[in-house]
C-alpha cells in the first residue's frame, strides 16, 4: 500500500491514539442482541459481547469478543487490540499473521500487568491462611482476610473471547482465541447447481469438544475422558481465552485440574493467513457463540430442520445469502438475521422445547465483497426450508402512523400468561427486539418468506 493511500504512514503519529485515525467501515454492518432468561422474562447479566469494525485507507479491521463475569476484559481486549495492531503497522512490521499473534497475545499480557498487584496479594492470602482445616476455620481465623480474598476474586475472574479478521495488502488474515467464528462463504463458478458458494470456517473452536485441544490438555497430565465428560475446564468452558486469571493462575484451586504440569488455559490464537481477496470472495461473517447455539437449540426442537445440514455455519450463511440478495446491505442483512434467530430461538421455547429456556448475548458483523446479484443472477430458486416459523403476524401501519411494538420481555408475559392459564394459544403481535437496546423493526415479509436456502 502506498503512502498516500494509508493515512497511518503520512505523518508521524507517535502522540496519537490510534483508534483518532480509524473510521467505520461503511462495507459492513453489525447487529447485537442481549441475553434473555424466557421463564424469568428477565436478562441472565449484563450485555457483555463487544465488537469493532473499522477502515483505514484500503485496510480494514473486523473483531467479535465474547466476554464472561463482565464486559470490563471484553472492552479493554477490543481498545487495546486495536491499538496494538496500528503501532506495529505503524512500525512497519509486514508479517501480518505474526502481528496478530502477537497484538493478541500482548493484550493478555497488558491485563495480566494490570492485576498483578491483585494476584500477588491473593498468593499472599492464600499462604497466610494455608494452616487452616476448611473454609469455616479459615473464616473464624481470617475474617478480615477472607473478605478480602473474595473481593480479589470478584476483580480478577472475567474474560473473553476474540475473533478478529483483518484486510491488509488485499490479503485476508483471521485469528481468534476461544469459540468466537469468523466464516468466509466463497463464489463456486461452475460448481453443481445444490451448491452455490461455498463455506468455511477460518477460526477454531477451542473448547473441550475439540480434539486438538484436548490432545493439548492431555499432554499437561489432565485426564481427557473426565474433561470431555465435564466439558469444563475448571470454572471455564473455553480452553483458551484473554484473561480469566482466576483460572490462569489458580487452576491448581480446581480438582480438575490440580494435576496439570502447567496452565491448561491459555491465549496463543489460531490464525489464518494469507488469503488474497479476490472476485471469488462472497461475504464474511463474525459471530459469537449465542448466534449458532441459538441455532444448534432450535434445530434440536424443529423437526423440519433435522434432515438438513446440522452445520448452523451454513444456516447462517444461507440466510444471510437470501438478505444480501435482496438488499445488498450489511447492516440490514446483519439486522434481518439475528431478529429472526431471536424470534425463531423464542419460538422454539413457546412450542416447549427445554433446550430453548434461554439465549445469550449474540454478535453478528457481516461484511459484503461483491454484488450477489452479479454472482448468483437475480433468480430466486432456492428450496427446503432453514427453519419453521408459525406466528402470525398483524398488521401494524396506518398511512403514516406505526403501532408501537412490544419488546422481547413483554412476548415472554404474553407465553407465560398463556400457559400458566392451560390455554397454550396466542397469536404474537409484531416483533421488536433489542440492539443494544434500540429498537429494531423487524421486517418480517421480507425476512420470513424468504428464509430458505439449498444445502
Amino acid at each position: 500500500m502506498s503512502t498516500q493511500e494509508d493515512p497511518i504512514h503520512t505523518h508521524s503519529y507517535e502522540n496519537v491514539d490510534p483508534l483518532e485515525l480509524l473510521n467505520t467501515c461503511l462495507l459492513s454492518g453489525t447487529s447485537s442482541q442481549v441475553n434473555q432468561t424466557y421463564k424469568t422474562n428477565s436478562k441472565s447479566h449484563g450485555y457483555e459481547d463487544t465488537f469493532f469494525r473499522y477502515s483505514l485507507g484500503k485496510d480494514f479491521f473486523y473483531a467479535v469478543l465474547d466476554g464472561h463475569d463482565g464486559s470490563e476484559v471484553a472492552h479493554f481486549s477490543r481498545d487495546t487490540l486495536v491499538r496494538e495492531f496500528c503501532r506495529s503497522i505503524m512500525l512497519g512490521k509486514q508479517n501480518i499473521a505474526e502481528v496478530l499473534e502477537h497484538c493478541i497475545s500482548n493484550v493478555d499480557k497488558h491485563l495480566h500487568d494490570r492485576i498483578m498487584p491483585l494476584l500477588e496479594e491473593r498468593a499472599d492470602i492464600k499462604v497466610k491462611i494455608a494452616g487452616t482445616n476448611n473454609s469455616y476455620e479459615a473464616y473464624q481465623a481470617y475474617p478480615d482476610e477472607i473478605h478480602r480474598l473474595g473481593e480479589i476474586e470478584d476483580q480478577i475472574k472475567g474474560g473473553t473471547t476474540v475473533a478478529v479478521a483483518v484486510i491488509h495488502d488485499s490479503t485476508l488474515y483471521v485469528a481468534n482465541v476461544g469459540d468466537s467464528r469468523v466464516i468466509l462463504c466463497t463464489y463456486v463458478p461452475g460448481s453443481d447447481s445444490n451448491v452455490e458458494f461455498k463455506i468455511d470456517q477460518l477460526t477454531e473452536d477451542h473448547t473441550t469438544a475439540n480434539d486438538n485441544e484436548l490432545d493439548r490438555l492431555s499432554q499437561l497430565g489432565l485426564n481427557r475422558q473426565q474433561i470431555q465428560t465435564k466439558r469444563r475446564v475448571g470454572s471455564m468452558e473455553t480452553t483458551r481465552s484473554i484473561g480469566d486469571f482466576a483460572v490462569k493462575w489458580g487452576y491448581k484451586d480446581f480438582d480438575i485440574l490440580s494435576g496439570a504440569t502447567g496452565p491448561p488455559v491459555i491465549s496463543k490464537p489460531h490464525v489464518t493467513a494469507g488469503l488474497p481477496v479476490d472476485k471469488s470472495f462472497y461475504f464474511l461473517f463474525l459471530m459469537s457463540d449465542g448466534v449458532y447455539h441459538a441455532v444448534e437449540e432450535m434445530s434440536d426442537c424443529s423437526p423440519e430442520v433435522k434432515n438438513l445440514s446440522p452445520d448452523p455455519n451454513i444456516r447462517i450463511a444461507y440466510l444471510l445469502h437470501d438478505e444480501l440478495k435482496q438488499h445488498r446491505d450489511c447492516q440490514k442483512a446483519a439486522d434481518n438475521v439475528l431478529e429472526y434467530i431471536c424470534k425463531s430461538h423464542f419460538e422454539s421455547y413457546s412450542f416447549g422445547c427445554n433446550n430453548c429456556c434461554r439465549r445469550d448475548d449474540m454478535t453478528l458483523t457481516v461484511r459484503l465483497f461483491n454484488n450477489p446479484n452479479k454472482l448468483f443472477g437475480h433468480k430466486r430458486n432456492h428450496s427446503g426450508t432453514i427453519f419453521r416459523s408459525s406466528f402470525s403476524f398483524c398488521s401494524t401501519s396506518s398511512g403514516d402512523t406505526t403501532t408501537p411494538q412490544p419488546r422481547t420481555n413483554d412476548l415472554v408475559d404474553m407465553i407465560n400468561s398463556s400457559q400458566s392459564t392451560g390455554s397454550g394459544k396466542f397469536t404474537m403481535p409484531p416483533l421488536t427486539l433489542t440492539n443494544t437496546g434500540t429498537p429494531l423493526s423487524f421486517n418480517s415479509p421480507s425476512s420470513q418468506s424468504s428464509s430458505t436456502g439449498r444445502l
